[in-house]
């Protein structure tokens, strides 16, 4: 795998990490035994688009990741 593909496959990652915590806020604030209702669906609708994100990402991070391990060996790197 080339660093190109590597840095994206990381940054990726990193940003997967920054939307869990995120959600984890989200379903933290859920737990409260003292808020409404409403509340209640708001958090969980925060937790459920941070859930699809995050499955975004991660998808994208598989893709990634397999094309930079099935580059080809001979590959010509781009100029910078």
């Amino acid at each position: 795998m080339d660093d190109d593909y590597r840095e994206l496959t990381n940054q990726l990652f990193a940003t997967a990490t920054a939307m869990l915590e995120d959600a984890i806020e989200a379903a933290v604030a859920g737990q409260s035994p003292r808020i409404p209702p409403s509340q209640l669906a708001v958090h969980a609708r925060r937790l459920q688009a941070s859930a699809r994100d995050v499955a975004v990402f991660a998808e994208t991070a598989m893709i990634v990741a397999k094309m930079g391990v099935n580059q080809r060996p001979n590959r010509r790197k781009r100029p910078r």
